[in-house]
């Protein structure tokens, strides 16, 4: 659609002129018309145009014809039309062959023509064209933007683009992963130019091209036009155009210009929309733990995003520990959250689909029973947690995890309970150092902290514990502690003294001053057992709920 000195050699009376040099560059682009009216125009020429002279004003310059051409070439003239007749009957032999030597094309135009004649013509085909590129500018943008309004995704941006370009698209993400791509082969490449080699194609876009070399086309290699996607001046893709079959012209930057301009609002688009759809789902699985949802209600909302929630599940509960060296800013926070999510979500897909909520401190995972016991379903969480943990030990050496486990939910009401079950697992694995518990392998533990969900806890404690803690709080003591090390050490003396680091007749002594407050005989199987559950009882209280 560009307008060349050869085209505007058929328009009005040029049509009779004669090109007497520099007819290797006859498809100059021209972009206007002017005439010489002083010697020094050249120095205000911005390139593309087509000067008209009569030589009148150059005549008895110092400067030769020859160095006025060199610099009319230098300043990417188009064309020169002089006009004989008047000031020189033809036109000098030296403006002729500077034409040819520096690629100016020199037109010779008829005494008979006025200058008037050729411009008016000239300029309003130029005008014309470029009217023509506007609703050809217009033309695509509303083709771009009928094909996100139609949902064709980037997928059918780049379909398009490749079809008025005539080259493979690639649009890759900001850490340059295919997002969409024309042709496979060309979306992985090698650099073999350096950064400062590119050539700039737009000062303001940031437009450039690179040479490259394509590992999947026998490491051919050939140049890209890059056009980075900016949102709220960050970088959120990149728009890649391989010219492979031809390069690129001035009139197909328009069609980039749009593409871009599309292809930023198809991100914007799929960013609110999965924004929406994210807080919907955590929504739901906020819902489904808390218990807070009817059964018909939860199954509504979870067809509508297409979950089925008729399986049995049960609850996976993450907690981070030590995280804080991780969460400073909010771009860290953001960044560590995506990062966890992503490498969680990318182990446990290896055994199951899921469902998973995720927050700065913690995580939990709706986890498909699939028909398994809860035997085999456990091994497999436990067989995820230990992959997640030598993952994130690398990733985040000072950041721990606890993993608890609930029961198997066979109905949607029961979600909360295996949510509350898990939370208590995570606890009671504290209590006795362990990373990863499953509430339904924990034994006595699990059967007090089922008995705490509806009764006071504090009135299962026996007297004799309850004697050595208000012992302790009266006289700043920590038998307690002695005594459960004790009862740990099976009722060993001397195994108790070095776990505590203090002389073995020290123990002895507590020892006797815990039988005198607690009324306990350490020899009594019955005492002990009641001591035990009572000191069990005194942990969960600060953790079951």
């Amino acid at each position: 659609m560009e307008i060349t000195v050869r085209d505007i050699m058929e328009i009005g009376p040029l049509r009779e002129a004669k090109l007497l040099a520099g007819k290797h560059r006859a498809n100059n682009i021209v972009k206007g018309i002017t005439i010489i009216e002083v010697p020094d125009i050249v120095d205000w020429l911005s390139g593309g145009e087509i000067l008209l002279t009569s030589l009148y004003n150059v005549r008895n310059e110092i400067m030769s014809f020859k160095d006025y051409i060199r610099m009319m070439a230098q300043r990417e003239v188009s064309a020169l039309i002089i006009k004989t007749g008047r000031v020189v009957e033809e036109i000098p032999l030296e403006i002729i062959q500077a034409g040819d030597e520096f690629g100016l094309p020199i037109i010779e135009l008829g005494r008979e023509v006025k200058f008037i004649d050729v411009m008016y013509p000239v300029m309003a085909e130029l005008f014309n064209k470029e009217v023509s590129k506007l609703q050809y500018y217009k033309q695509v943008q509303d083709h771009f933007t009928e094909l996100v309004i139609a949902g064709e995704g980037l997928e059918g941006i780049s379909r398009v683009l490749e079809e008025l370009i005539g080259n493979p698209v690639v649009i890759y993400d900001k850490e340059y992963k295919a997002m969409a791509a024309t042709e496979h082969s060309v979306t992985t490449f090698g650099e073999v130019q350096d950064s400062t080699q590119r050539e700039n194609l737009n000062e303001k876009f940031y437009y450039y091209r690179q040479e490259v070399v394509f590992p999947d086309l026998n490491n051919i290699t050939a140049t890209q036009v890059v056009i980075p996607i900016q949102q709220l001046n960050q970088i959120s893709a990149y728009l890649v155009v391989v010219e492979i079959n031809k390069r690129l012209t001035d009139i197909e930057y328009i069609i980039l210009e749009n593409a871009s301009t599309v292809i930023s609002l198809e991100l914007v688009k799929r960013f609110a929309i999965s924004e929406v759809e994210r807080r919907f789902k955590n929504d739901l699985l906020d819902s489904l733990i808390s218990g807070n949802i009817l059964i018909e209600t939860a199954l509504e909302r979870a067809s509508i995003i297409g979950w089925d929630l008729k399986g049995p599940y049960c609850i996976v509960l993450m907690e981070f520990l030590d995280i804080n060296d991780y969460l400073t800013g909010k771009r860290q926070r953001t960044n560590f959250i995506t990062e966890v999510g992503s490498t969680v979500a990318n182990v446990i897909n290896e055994y199951t689909k899921h469902f998973m909520r995720i927050s700065s401190d913690s995580l939990y995972v709706l986890w498909p029973t699939q028909g398994k016991s809860e035997a085999p379903v456990v091994a497999d969480i436990e067989k995820a947690s230990l992959k997640i943990s030598a993952l994130f030990a690398k990733k985040y050496p000072k950041m721990h995890i606890s993993t608890g486990v609930g029961s198997i939910a066979v109905n949607i009401k029961d979600i909360a309970d295996s949510y509350r079950e898990a939370k208590n697992a995570i606890n009671i694995g504290r209590i006795m150092n362990e990373a990863f518990i499953s509430f339904s392998e924990l034994g006595i533990m699990r059967m007090l902290c089922q008995l705490g969900v509806n009764n006071d806890l504090t009135e299962f404690v026996p007297k004799s514990i309850n004697n050595l803690i208000l012992y302790d709080k009266e006289n700043k003591t920590n038998l307690l502690n002695t005594f459960e090390v004790f009862l740990k050490n099976n009722s060993n003396a001397t195994h108790t003294a070095k776990e505590l680091f203090i002389h073995y007749k020290t123990i002895l002594y507590r020892l006797e001053k815990i039988r005198e407050i607690s009324g306990i005989d350490f020899s009594n199987h019955k005492d002990r057992l009641e001591a035990e559950l009572g000191l069990k009882i005194v942990s969960l209280l600060k953790t079951c709920k």
